[in-house]
């Protein structure tokens, strides 16, 4: 099954992704300073302003941070979201694991390069807060996206939008199934796009390391290459490699 590939990583991994899928939720508490950056940044987006929108979105980061007990991060915000096959990306978390975190957030859709909603802006930048969140406050260093990771994100997303027309609004009585929002995919759509994205990450990869990311099945059909088949051709290529280096010039040989 699909949403079941996390049981077949490595048992350190394995109670990593246990361990995420439990901690469900942040605990910050709101506040007027949260509220109105939150609004600055909806009000720059909507008159398209980058500088503006970028500078208001690293306040709301600092913000949280401070909050959090995290280190700074820096925030930058771009135009056009870049894509490729497997879609267009919304954010990107970088970090060395020590001091160079930075948070990449676009405002423009790819297609038609219109400026995002604020809702959808607001959610990806969370996004990438959590994945800073796990590296540095919850000892989360894969920062997998398990349905843990995404009500972490949700429960940032409450706090900073509580008390504006942002925030999420819950209807319906007890014992009844609030669907999702309009626009806001569902458990099963994130984990198929999950898989989606983890398996683009090994295509891109596999390439940047000169293997194919496709083979052909014994039926003759094409099947993506796995995350395991991938770890075992680099694992293959630095002990080539080492034997290279061993056996050249001023090499030990051994």
């Amino acid at each position: 099954m699909a949403g079941e590939w996390w049981r077949r990583l490595p048992a350190a991994q394995r109670r990593e992704y246990e361990r995420s899928v439990a901690k469900t939720h942040v605990a910050i508490t709101a506040g007027p300073d949260l509220r109105e950056v939150v609004l600055e940044i909806e009000r720059h987006l909507g008159s398209d302003d980058r500088a503006a929108t970028e500078r208001a979105s690293a306040r709301l980061v600092d913000l949280l941070c401070r909050r959090l007990g995290l280190p700074r991060v820096r925030v930058s915000v771009s135009g056009v979201r870049p894509r490729d096959r497997g879609g267009e990306l919304h954010g990107l978390y970088e970090s060395d694991g020590r001091t160079r975190e930075l948070i990449t957030v676009w405002m423009r859709t790819a297609q038609r390069r219109d400026v995002v909603a604020a809702k959808t802006f607001l959610r990806t930048l969370l996004h990438e807060v959590c994945h800073h969140l796990d590296f540095f406050g919850l000892d989360l260093p894969n920062s997998f996206h398990t349905q843990g990771f995404y009500r972490r994100e949700s429960s940032l997303y409450r706090a900073v939008t509580r008390g504006t027309h942002l925030a999420v609004v819950r209807r319906g009585v007890p014992g009844t199934r609030i669907s999702p929002p309009a626009g806001r995919p569902s458990r099963a759509e994130r984990e198929a796009a999950e898989v989606r994205e983890l398996q683009a990450e090994v295509d891109r990869a596999a390439r940047s390391l000169g293997i194919a990311p496709r083979r052909r099945s014994p039926s003759g059909t094409e099947e993506p290459i796995s995350g395991i088949e991938l770890l075992s051709a680099v694992a293959a290529s630095i002990t080539a490699r080492k034997r290279r280096d061993e056996d050249g010039p001023g090499g030990e040989g051994r």
